[in-house]
């Protein structure tokens, strides 16, 4: 479980510097927002974020590594495969 590479979205909670979480997965390649062909730019909820090329193991490492980097306590996360994006 948790291995096939692909288009991830990960949803996490954490305690303090969101902000920073975020722009440090930003960093590793995630992204806060897609388009999909002939619609407008769709952003995702504050603390989620998606990865075109990463595994769910994967996904779910970064954000401790990044939370563990920053002195942050991550409360809760779920990474799952994602195949198709719809958003308002």
């Amino acid at each position: 479980m948790g291995t096939t590479i692909g288009n991830i979205l990960i949803s996490y909670d954490v305690n303090k510097l969101h902000t920073q979480v975020k722009a440090s997965l930003e960093l590793l390649g995630y992204y806060d927002n897609f388009t999909n062909t002939g619609e407008s730019k769709k952003y995702l909820p504050n603390t989620t974020l998606w990865h075109p090329n990463k595994s769910s193991n994967q996904a779910i490492s970064d954000l401790k590594t990044v939370c563990n980097s920053l002195g942050v306590i991550l409360e809760k996360a779920v990474a799952v495969r994602a195949s198709e994006f719809v958003g308002i």
